[in-house]
């Protein structure tokens, strides 16, 4: 498999939040053309907290599905703290107080962290002033993580 059809398969797509109308009530089927997805989309939807009416059939709020939405597009563009890292690699963020680090010095003065993904082989990048680079080894030495035998 190539590198860009798994890429493809682990791309997330955002639904817009205000596409469904907020006072209509709307069945599986009529979510499944909504959003045009598959039956196996919605209950993955489901199982991850889209609430609906129980009954002879599924039924959905219009404002529900849109607050579903917009609370996933809130989650998936959370910033990174000030002392982790994004790795685009596996889409998920990593501590650079927990995870081994190498540090380069940049032409202007700053310095670059390089954090290898321990899922994805990749490297992820972060580039911080040398202030932010003494508190980042101050915390390290304090705090030597949760490898530490006790």
């Amino acid at each position: 498999m190539s590198a860009s059809i798994l890429r493809e398969s682990k791309r997330r797509n955002l639904q817009s939040s205000r596409l469904a109308k907020v006072n209509e009530l709307y069945d599986s089927q009529d979510v499944i053309k909504l959003y045009g997805i598959s039956r196996n989309t919605l209950t993955n939807w489901i199982n991850a907290g889209l609430t609906f009416i129980e009954g002879e059939q599924r039924l959905f709020l219009g404002a529900d599905l849109n607050a579903f939405h917009r609370q996933r597009r809130i989650a998936v563009s959370s910033p990174c703290g000030p002392y982790e890292v994004y790795c685009v690699g596996c889409r998920s963020k990593h501590s650079l107080l927990h995870e081994k680090i190498d540090v380069r010095v940049t032409r202007t003065g700053d310095f670059r962290i390089a954090l290898t993904c321990p899922e994805g082989s990749r490297t992820a990048n972060r580039w911080v002033s040398e202030a932010e680079l003494r508190t980042i080894r101050h915390l390290r030495e304090s705090n030597p993580g949760p490898k530490t035998p006790d």
